[in-house]
């Protein structure tokens, strides 16, 4: 299981840099006009693309870090609770 999910990971990243050279080819500028940029700037398409993957990269990665942690803590919680309840239901 280990080698799979590490040879999925290898052609995972290999798709995301051929990717990324691919999109860095695009030299198509866009306007963008929003509140964090009050001028409208020309910018390349690629880098909006790169951005904004990466911003929902990171959201992402956040969430799956605090669901992670929040079922680490609820299985440790059950963990106590069998503990005591075999501690008692031995003693008796």
């Amino acid at each position: 299981m280990k080698v799979k999910g590490l040879v999925l990971l290898i052609f995972v990243l290999l798709v995301l840099i051929i990717a990324g050279f691919i999109g860095s080819q695009n030299a198509q500028l866009v306007s963008i006009n929003y509140l964090v940029n009050a001028a409208d700037t020309q910018v390349r398409m690629s880098l909006v693309l790169a951005i904004t993957f990466g911003l929902g990269f990171v959201v992402c990665f956040i969430l799956m870090l605090a669901m992670n942690l929040r079922q680490k803590w609820r299985i440790n919680s059950l963990e106590r609770k069998l503990k005591k309840l075999t501690h008692i239901t031995h003693s008796e």
